[in-house]
């Protein structure tokens, strides 16, 4: 079963639904057929989606009527369709006209004959008829203003409505009926005189060619001035023979500078100040409420203040070496610092602030630390009046892509906590726009009044010299700073958006109100994922990082007596506890502070005592030394064990035992046995000289060899029988 249409749309009428234009061709049983202005498709529109969009105020209808109406009204107007399009000369013509047309309307509806004669003034005489006289009467009456009639006021000059006669009165009236009593049309028209569009441009092709290649190299980021421009682009600009042949002429630099006012403010912009600054100066901004909820989205960044201080409040200086001298900053220097700030967007209210010498990932740790965390110390140490922004779970974060949040490290802390972390783009502000607009406030309303205030930019104080002012230590502007975000901003009327003039106090009350609770962040992910780490082996004292102990049942069960490797995670915030993990151990065990001394402080707080009490008072430290040093040598004297060392026995201890090790050092080796012929059994004793006899001792020499014979062999003579 079909539904027919319940409003009246005409083929040929415009439809605007959801922002994107169309074209009724037709209709059939299902809906409207339309065609896209934008890219030709043709489809099928429901009729129940065009009525309900309708009856909700999303869709606008043009019919074919009315848009030729509105097209043969912007002709006639030279593009005006509302009187406050007008200028405002316009605008006062246009009043004064329209009493005078409306007067007209009212006495033809009458009965009265308003003939162009009848509401002239009389050529002869100048005297104006009864008609002309109740005209005006009326007009008086229906503009109760005094210029109607062209009188002065109390003799000051004033913009005065001159009576014209009948056939122009006659032509207002019917000009207001014609197109459908809508007084923009009773504008002069003396901006419509001349050539109008492209007619109006009187200069040749090359002329403008000319305009355009000026225009063309002033669009540069170093800011050329357009006079000296267009004077070297003459010498450098070919004209062609066919020019010069018609007497060409250089534009004039009013034409140029004319022409350039025309340029849309984004391109110059975007061409004479870059891509970067041109989005943040004239990029289109957003107005939309991004969280409701306390918690809900947080924005981090950081800035390098605008203000030097120094470590120790007092201007001084030494002779530095920059051979030797090391990258780091030393703890009286003079310097600017960086300001990291994380504000939560549904109230305004900063839930963490810190300052540093870097803007890196440690502090960027720190900061989420601190929004996770009652800033109750704060607020006693430096003296603060009211309460702080309360501890909240951070449930999506926003942050731009610096050094400081862009890295594995920040990544992965948000992301164990729970946070769902947005990363916006570098250098565009209105990704970030509240606590980026935070830190001009801070800037100006705090900072502008401090002693070593640098300015906005390089050379914006000349007659100032900010380092040799420098008077306020690294805590002191922390002290400001903070005293600034708990006692003086959350209660200030704040009329960002969704704000509406709210403090974020008040708006932090509203939205606890209307939403419940806040969400409470985890002790335990805290300490995993935004605390600090140390890979350490285990002790039968438990483990101890940074010096400070800690233990429980649950790990000396799990080292059973034995040094294992873990990893020990702190939450530099809350000491009390921390957490052990293992490689291979599914459980993450807990553990607890072992010296109750610390249990209230953080470990920053430990690190300090611990350091300025093994730096406390040298001279009494030198003293306890020499006391040391006095006992150690009379116990050493008295024990008997320390010889005399004026006795040479003191000394041959050593000699001896070297004397001992070369004796044993020594090796004895037998001599090489030597092998020959040997007596049989039975003839050992044997005299006869038949038996072979073996001599003991070293082989006798070998004979030389025979020198070969050269002649020809000769054998001696058989004497005895060989028989």
């Amino acid at each position: 079963m079909t539904t027919g249409p319940l409003f009246k749309v005409p083929a040929g009428s415009h439809l605007v639904l959801d922002g994107r234009p169309w074209r009724v061709t037709g209709k059939d049983r299902d809906g409207y057929a339309v065609e896209g202005l934008e890219d030709g498709e043709c489809l099928t529109l429901a009729f129940a989606r065009v009525d309900q969009a309708i009856r909700e105020g999303t869709c606008e209808i043009t019919t074919p009527a009315e848009e030729e109406k509105r097209r043969a009204l912007l002709e006639f107007t030279g593009g005006y369709e509302l009187v406050h399009q007008l200028p405002e000369e316009q605008q006062d013509i246009v009043r004064a006209r329209l009493p005078v047309v409306l007067a007209i309307l009212e006495m033809e509806a009458e009965g009265w004959k308003l003939t162009q004669r009848a509401m002239s003034r009389n050529p002869v005489t100048g005297t104006n008829g009864p008609v002309r006289k109740e005209l005006m009467r009326r007009a008086r009456a229906i503009a109760q203003d005094d210029r109607i009639h062209g009188t002065a006021r109390g003799g000051r000059v004033t913009a005065s409505f001159d009576w014209p006669q009948g056939r122009t009165l006659r032509k207002y009236a019917d000009l207001y009926v014609q197109y459908g009593h809508n007084p923009v049309v009773l504008l002069d028209r003396d901006h419509q005189k001349g050539p109008q569009g492209e007619d109006r441009r009187r200069l040749s092709a090359c002329q403008e060619q000319f305009i355009a290649y000026v225009l063309n190299l002033w669009q540069s980021t170093r800011k050329p001035k357009l006079a000296p421009l267009a004077a070297d682009a003459q010498g450098t600009f070919h004209v062609p023979p066919a020019e010069l042949a018609r007497g060409f002429t250089f534009p004039s630099i009013t034409t140029i500078r004319t022409r350039a006012k025309a340029i849309s403010t984004v391109v110059s912009t975007l061409g004479r100040r870059g891509l970067r600054q041109g989005a943040n100066l004239v990029g289109a901004g957003s107005t939309d409420v991004r969280a409701l909820m306390y918690g809900e989205k947080a924005e981090i960044d950081q800035v390098y203040v605008s203000i030097f201080t120094d470590g120790q409040g007092i201007v001084c200086g030494r002779e530095i070496n920059p051979a030797t001298a090391g990258k780091d900053l030393e703890a009286n220097e003079i310097c600017r610092l960086w300001l990291h700030v994380l504000i939560d967007v549904a109230t305004r209210l900063p839930l963490a602030w810190i300052i540093g010498k870097s803007a890196d990932a440690d502090h960027s740790h720190a900061l989420l630390r601190m929004a996770t965390r009652d800033k109750t110390k704060e607020k006693v140490r430096y003296g603060c009046k009211r309460d702080p922004a309360p501890p909240a779970g951070l449930l999506l974060s926003s942050a731009d892509n610096g050094t400081a949040t862009r890295n594995g490290s920040v990544y992965s802390a948000q992301l164990g906590t729970g946070t769902i972390v947005m990363t916006g783009r570098t250098y565009h502000a209105t990704d970030k726009p509240n606590v980026e607009r935070l830190f001009g406030t801070v800037q100006f309303q705090v900072l502008n009044f401090l002693p070593g205030y640098t300015g906005s930019r390089p050379g914006e104080l000349e007659g100032y010299k900010p380092q040799a002012s420098a008077a306020i230590t690294h805590d002191g502007l922390y002290g400001i700073l903070t005293r600034y975000f708990i006692d003086e901003y959350p209660f200030r009327p704040h009329r960002g958006t969704g704000m509406f003039g709210a403090t974020p106090w008040q708006k932090f009350e509203e939205t606890v109100r209307l939403y419940g609770g806040i969400e409470a962040p985890s002790a335990r992910d805290r300490c995993l994922h935004l605390g600090v780490k140390r890979e350490m082996s285990t002790t039968s004292e438990g483990v101890n990082p940074f010096g400070i102990p800690f233990n429980s049942t649950a790990l000396q069960r799990f080292a059973d007596g034995q040094s294992k490797p873990v990893t020990v995670h702190i939450d530099p915030d809350f000491m009390k506890q921390a957490h052990v993990t293992a490689e291979g151990l599914a459980e993450v065990i807990k553990v607890d502070l072992s010296m109750t001394e610390f249990n209230d402080l953080t470990l920053e707080e430990i690190l300090d005592l611990m350091t300025e009490t093994a730096k406390a008072n040298p001279k009494l430290r030198e003293l306890h030394d020499g006391h040391l040093k006095e006992a150690r040598a009379r116990r050493a004297r008295e024990s008997g064990f320390f010889p005399d060392i004026r006795a040479p026995e003191s000394y041959r201890t050593l000699e001896q035992l070297e004397r001992q090790a070369d004796r044993l050092r020594q090796v004895a080796f037998r001599p090489v046995p030597v092998l020959g012929p040997s007596a049989a059994p039975g003839a050992v004793m044997d005299r006869t000289g038949a038996a072979p006899v073996h001599r003991v001792g070293p082989p006798a020499a070998a004979p030389p060899p025979a020198a070969p014979r050269t002649g020809p062999m000769t054998f001696p003579p058989i004497k005895d029988s060989k028989l």
